[in-house]
C-alpha cells in the first residue's frame, strides 16, 4: 500500500479480488476508485491530478459532481466522465489499481474479497505524462 503524504488524503493499493468487476463497481462506496493499474506510472501523475481536483473544487470550476470523478478527468486528461472511465477502468479483478478517498481500508478489502499485492509505480513521472493531465482544460 502506498500512503502519499498529509497532503493527499488517499491510500493507493494494487489488489486482485475474486469478485467480477461488474460485482466490485454495485458494492463499493463512493470514496473509491478503481482504476487499470497498466495506465499509470508514476506518484506524481496521481498527485498532480489530486492537487488539480482539489483546486478545481476549491474554485467551483469542477465539471464532475462527485471528488473521484473530477479527480479521474484529470488524471486522464479528457473532460467527460464516461470516457475516462472506458480509458482507465481496470478490464479484468486480478489487477486493479484501489484508490481509497474516504472509508476504512480493511473493511473495503474485505467486501471487494480482495487480497493486496505488491505497488510498483516510479515517483517521479515522465513530462507528457504531466503535460496530459495539466493541460486537459485548457480551451482553444
Amino acid at each position: 500500500m502506498i500512503i502519499l503524504p498529509l497532503i493527499f488524503s488517499m491510500k493507493l493499493l494494487m489488489v486482485s479480488s475474486r469478485k467480477k468487476m461488474h460485482e466490485l463497481g454495485k458494492i463499493l462506496p463512493e470514496g473509491v476508485l478503481l482504476l487499470n493499474p497498466q495506465k499509470l506510472k508514476s506518484c506524481e501523475e496521481i498527485e498532480l491530478a489530486y492537487l488539480l481536483s482539489k483546486d478545481s473544487f476549491r474554485n467551483k470550476k469542477n465539471i464532475a459532481k462527485k471528488f473521484r470523478y473530477e479527480f479521474l478527468l484529470w488524471l486522464s486528461g479528457k473532460t467527460d466522465i464516461k470516457s475516462a472511465l472506458n480509458s482507465f477502468s481496470p478490464k479484468k479483478s486480478d489487477k486493479i489499481l484501489l484508490i481509497i478517498f474516504k472509508g476504512d481500508t480493511k473493511k473495503i478489502l474485505k467486501e471487494m474479497e480482495a487480497s493486496e499485492k505488491p505497488l510498483k509505480l516510479k515517483k517521479t513521472a515522465e513530462p507528457l505524462d504531466l503535460e496530459r493531465i495539466s493541460l486537459s482544460r485548457i480551451k482553444n
